[in-house]
């Protein structure tokens, strides 16, 4: 029966790493090497689909005042 692990470095050093002691077991290994790096467009496509927004009848300015006035300030009665 054969087990296979997936382990996705990040560095060159992790890599390496794992690789030697592969290697070291006697392991057989398969090696792929992808350039995960975006660019900047990409990078605020992503950030953009995972940011959201919604639509609201509110302005910014009354959104944030309505935070504002949600928060509770004073003290507590605590034990330490």
């Amino acid at each position: 029966m054969t087990h296979i692990i997936t382990i996705e470095t990040r560095n060159e050093t992790d890599f390496a790493l794992f690789k030697g002691l592969a290697d070291r077991l006697g392991l057989s290994t398969q090696e792929a090497h992808v350039d995960t790096e975006l660019t900047e467009a990409e990078a605020l496509t992503l950030l953009n689909r995972l940011a959201g927004s919604w639509a609201g009848d509110e302005t910014g300015d009354e959104l944030n005042a309505t935070l504002q006035n949600a928060r509770h300030f004073g003290t507590r009665d605590m034990e330490l």
